[in-house]
C-alpha cells in the first residue's frame, strides 16, 4: 500500500486527505482547539490492511480546559500537559484511572473527545503506539491503539462503539486505554503482579471507536455529517425508509448502522449468506450489506484482526449486562468457556450460551467461527440505547479488572 506522508497538519487537514469523498469543510474543532497530527496517511482507496500504517502522532492542545464538540466543562475537567489527578473510581481495586482525560467524565464522549484524549495520551505516555487502520466514508480517521510490547507473545484485541447509538462502549475502550497507560507508567502491581511486566508478554490492540460516522450522527444528527457523500447517502436513506422530518430525530437517536446504513455487526463472513436480509435496503437498523465485509469499517477491522491473530478479542456493546462468547462447535470451547468465565467473574454479568447459526455475520461470530479465537462480546450498561452517560463510572467499575485479568491468565499459558 502506498504511503503519503503529511507534515504536521491540523486534524480537519488530515481527516481531508484521508476522506474518501475530498471533502471534510463541515468538519468543527470546538472553540478553535486544533489537535494535529503528523505521520503517513492510510490510502482511502485501499482495503488491504494486512499491514499496519507507520504510527502517526496526534498532538493535544496543552492549554484549553473547555470540553469539545459538545461536552461540558465541570470542576478539574480539561485538556493539560500535566498529569492530573489518579483516581480509582471503583474503590480499592488496585486499578488506576487518570483524570484528566475527557473519557474519565461523566460527559456524551464524542469523535472530537476521543481525537483529543489520544493527543494528550501521547504526550504523557511515550510508549504508546497510534496509527489508523482506515478511513470512514464520511472521511473519519479509524485510530488503532497498541499498549505493551508489540511482538509479546500474548496478543488480546478490543473494539468499542461498532454500533452508533452505543458510543458509550467507546468511552469504556478508551478508560481502559488510560488506566493501563498510567499504571505500565507508574509501576503499579494489580493482584502482585507488576502491570509493566505483564503488558511486556501481552500486548494489547485497542480500535476504540469502529463507528464514527454513525456516532456523530447519532450524537449530533445530520450536522455531524462532514462530507457531501456522507449527506447524500442519509438523505437517501431517509428517503428509502420514508422518514418525515418529524421523524427524523427519533430515527438518527435508534440509528445503529454505519453512515451508508449498513449494520457492521452483520457485516462479517461468518454464516453471512444464511442470515436472513430482514430489510433489502440500507437503513439505521438490521440491513446486513450486499456481502461479508463490504463496508470499510467492517473490512478495516477485520484485516486488522487477520493481521494481529489475537488470542482473546472484547466486543463492547450495549446493553443488558449479558455476555456472548459461543457460535458454533469447535477448538475454542474450552478456552473460550475459560474466558467467558473470567469476564463472568469480574463484571457479574449473565452468560448467554445460547447461539443460532442464521443470527450471523457478527465480529464475535466471525473470530469464534472462522479464526477460532476465544472471544466474548460483552454488553455493558442497562435500560435502552443511548445509554445514559450517567452509567459511564457504574459501567468502569464493572469492567475495569478483565484486561489485567485475562493478561495475568494468558501468562500461565
Amino acid at each position: 500500500m502506498r504511503k503519503k506522508f503529511i507534515a504536521r497538519t491540523s486534524v480537519l487537514a488530515f481527516l481531508m486527505s484521508l476522506s474518501l469523498a475530498g471533502n471534510a469543510s463541515a468538519y468543527v474543532v470546538a472553540k478553535g482547539v486544533t489537535p494535529t497530527v503528523t505521520g503517513p496517511a492510510v490510502s482511502a482507496a485501499s482495503t488491504d490492511a494486512s499491514t499496519v500504517t507507520a504510527p502517526v502522532t496526534v498532538t493535544a492542545p496543552t492549554t484549553s480546559t473547555s470540553a469539545a464538540a459538545g461536552g461540558t466543562a465541570g470542576p478539574g475537567f480539561g485538556l493539560g500537559t500535566d498529569t492530573g489527578s489518579v483516581t480509582d473510581i471503583a474503590g480499592a481495586s488496585g486499578v488506576l484511572l487518570p483524570s484528566n482525560f475527557y473519557c474519565s467524565n461523566v460527559v456524551t464522549y464524542t469523535y472530537m473527545m476521543m481525537v483529543q484524549d489520544l493527543g494528550l495520551m501521547q504526550q504523557q505516555y511515550p510508549s504508546m503506539k497510534l496509527d489508523t487502520i482506515g478511513t470512514t466514508p464520511d472521511g473519519r480517521a479509524l485510530y488503532h491503539v497498541i499498549v505493551g510490547n508489540p511482538n509479546a507473545k500474548h496478543k488480546i484485541l478490543v473494539h468499542g462503539g461498532m454500533h452508533a447509538r452505543e458510543y458509550i462502549s467507546s468511552q469504556l475502550v478508551m478508560r481502559e486505554i488510560a488506566s493501563l497507560l498510567e499504571m505500565q507508567k507508574q509501576g503499579t502491581s494489580y493482584k502482585g503482579c507488576s502491570i509493566a511486566q505483564l503488558l511486556e508478554t501481552t500486548c494489547i490492540h485497542f480500535v476504540p471507536m469502529v463507528n464514527p460516522d454513525g456516532i456523530s450522527l447519532v450524537q449530533s444528527g445530520l450536522a455531524g455529517i462532514q462530507t457531501q457523500a456522507g449527506l447524500q447517502s442519509v438523505q437517501s436513506i431517509l428517503q428509502m425508509n420514508q422518514v418525515s422530518a418529524e421523524g427524523q430525530a427519533d430515527f438518527f437517536h435508534k440509528w445503529k448502522n454505519n453512515i451508508r446504513g449498513v449494520n457492521l455487526n452483520r457485516n462479517f463472513d461468518a454464516n453471512w449468506a444464511l442470515a436472513p436480509q430482514t430489510i433489502a435496503y440500507p437503513s439505521n437498523m438490521k440491513y446486513k450489506g450486499t456481502s461479508a465485509e463490504s463496508e470499510p469499517e467492517s473490512k478495516a477491522l477485520a484485516n486488522l484482526t487477520r493481521s494481529v491473530m489475537p488470542d482473546r478479542t472484547i466486543s463492547y456493546h450495549t446493553q443488558g449486562h449479558v455476555i456472548y462468547w459461543k457460535f458454533g462447535d469447535g477448538a475454542y470451547l474450552t478456552e473460550g468457556q475459560n474466558f467467558v468465565n473470567l469476564v463472568h467473574q469480574d463484571t457479574g454479568y449473565m452468560i448467554d450460551d445460547a447461539y443460532y447459526p442464521n443470527d450471523a455475520g457478527g465480529y464475535k461470530d466471525w473470530t469464534v467461527l472462522v479464526l477460532g479465537i476465544p472471544s466474548v462480546t460483552i454488553e455493558v450498561g442497562y435500560g435502552t440505547s443511548p445509554v445514559p452517560e450517567s452509567q459511564i463510572n457504574n459501567i468502569w467499575a464493572e469492567n475495569q479488572k478483565i484486561l489485567p485479568d485475562t493478561m495475568i491468565d494468558l501468562y500461565f499459558k
